[in-house]
């Protein structure tokens, strides 16, 4: 029985984890969290209506490109792309195990799949999933030993997550480990490609520099512990899983010596991205928010060295310790993301927040009133969903704020081609950029969360506007006001 199995195991794994994801992707309404989900999703959508979103570097120019298809489809065509890119991940994850050597490897693919963290990250319209893929996949062209197809793949990961970056530096040290230097260079092919697309559109043969938008030594998010993500680690990966992994981890920091290439390329992956993220988010630079969500992008790595620690009960002697073993660290490792435990999976990460509801509400109302409006002015990303108003077309759409935002540190950020640009202002100037140019026929829509937090608009910076209807819904009492501008007889 357990021969069949083992032929099936791939097959067997596909069909669980399809079976799963058609019944979260048609089942549950979910966005995978607010903000940059639906932002990525938006800029993936509207990219062939406007082409120079595919140059944007925020939304990531790689991933806007490969996506824009599926999210023709809406919200559920980018989740299901995401989810392509987690199951190919996990195939390759599989592989690399194999190859590696390693027992059960199947094991890899179903730790990949139960971390807490792949079900916010794969039902979303985040990059991390594309990332996590493209990178599983040259960890196995490497060590396929086709060196050059790695490094011209490698060269394309900033253009999908801001840290290819970092990974472009560990895979130069093992190339020029190796002296493979064709290889180092053909590490700047993708960096070379976008910067001749984009001078078309940016004048600036090094846009892809010049544009990033978190190359800041300074960060509006503040700062936290340095052992911020040691302590998180737990809800990444669950506690059992978390076990595993540190013991994989001191083994292959043990093991470092051997000649093993691969297992030496992935601990230090992880490593470098590790303590990368630990130090932006302690030392406040580069815009960190401290997002445990990030880590998704380097899943394949950490279900790899979290067998590389479950393989430590292979070493038992006793044989049917063993087996008792092995057979108990499966069931718990299988079974406790699905407990009601805080390191678990949360299934409601999986369904509309309440944010989400009350904007559904707001256009149910729009559409049942026959509310006749020319532009949405809004801070809400999921309105221009819902509504389907095109945020990038600002004879359509526009933002409460004009194109301004107001942060915490006196300064505004003015989005100028969708690119940031941060400029310092005074108290004073600040209160003359809160509202746009109203036009008669503009649909002003606020809400005290997006409208608060991220743009800096009170309450009473609108009470000026004739109220249409309210809104309120939920125990935090999330609020929405509908207004339209007085217009004189």
């Amino acid at each position: 029985m357990f021969g069949i199995l083992k032929k099936y195991e791939l097959f067997l794994f596909t069909f669980l984890y399809w079976l799963v994801s058609f019944v979260i992707l048609f089942y549950c309404n979910g966005t995978g969290a607010e903000a940059d989900s639906i932002n990525h999703y938006l800029y993936s959508k509207y990219a062939f209506y406007h082409p120079e979103l595919l140059l944007n570097h925020w939304a990531k120019p790689l991933f806007t490109l490969i996506s824009a298809p599926f999210s023709q489809f809406g919200f559920i065509g980018i989740k299901f792309f995401n989810a392509l890119c987690v199951y190919f991940a996990s195939i390759f994850t599989y592989r690399i195990a194999k190859q590696l050597n390693l027992k059960l490897p199947i094991l890899a693919l179903l730790f990949y799949f139960i971390f807490p963290i792949s079900f916010t990250t794969t039902f979303s319209g985040f990059t991390e999933p594309l990332c996590a893929l493209v990178l599983s996949f040259s960890i196995y062209l490497f060590q396929q030993k086709k060196i050059l197809s790695t490094a011209i793949l490698v060269s394309f990961l900033p253009f999908i997550r801001s840290e290819g970056l970092l990974f472009i530096g560990v895979f130069g040290l093992f190339f020029l480990y190796q002296k493979s230097w064709k290889a180092i260079l053909f590490l700047g092919i993708g960096h070379l490609a976008y910067s001749i697309v984009g001078f078309l559109h940016y004048e600036d043969i090094l846009w892809v520099f010049t544009k990033i938008p978190y190359a800041y030594l300074s960060s509006h998010y503040g700062s936290g512990s340095l052992f911020h993500f040691a302590e998180k680690l737990n809800y990444l990966l669950g506690i059992p899983l978390l076990i595993f992994f540190v013991l994989g981890m001191l083994r292959s920091v043990a093991r470092f010596g051997s000649n093993q290439l691969s297992i030496k390329l992935i601990s230090l992956l992880f490593l470098v991205f590790f303590i990368a993220h630990s130090l932006f988010w302690y030392l406040e630079i580069f815009n960190s928010m401290g997002l445990k969500r990030v880590f998704a992008a380097v899943s394949p790595l950490m279900a790899l060295i979290c067998l590389y620690g479950f393989n430590l009960l292979q070493n038992i002697q006793h044989p049917t310790i063993k087996k008792v073993s092995i057979s108990i660290g499966i069931a718990i490792t299988l079974i406790f993301p699905f407990t009601s435990n805080p390191a678990a999976v949360d299934w409601n990460d999986l369904n509309r927040t309440t944010a989400q509801q009350n904007a559904i509400l707001v256009a149910e109302f729009i559409q049942l009133n026959s509310i006749r409006f020319e532009r949405l002015i809004y801070t809400d990303p999921y309105l221009c969903e819902v509504l389907n108003f095109d945020p990038f077309d600002s004879n359509k759409s526009q933002l409460l704020a004009n194109k301004k935002k107001t942060i915490p540190i006196s300064k505004i950020i003015v989005i100028r081609n969708y690119q940031f640009q941060y400029i310092p202002i005074s108290s004073q100037e600040k209160a003359k950029v809160l509202h746009p140019s109203l036009q008669p026929n503009d649909l002003v829509i606020w809400d005290n969360w997006h409208s608060v937090v991220d743009y800096g608009v009170q309450a009473e910076d609108v009470a000026h506007l004739e109220l249409t209807k309210e809104f309120i819904l939920g125990a935090s009492v999330y609020k929405i006001y509908l207004y339209q501008p007085k217009v004189n007889p």
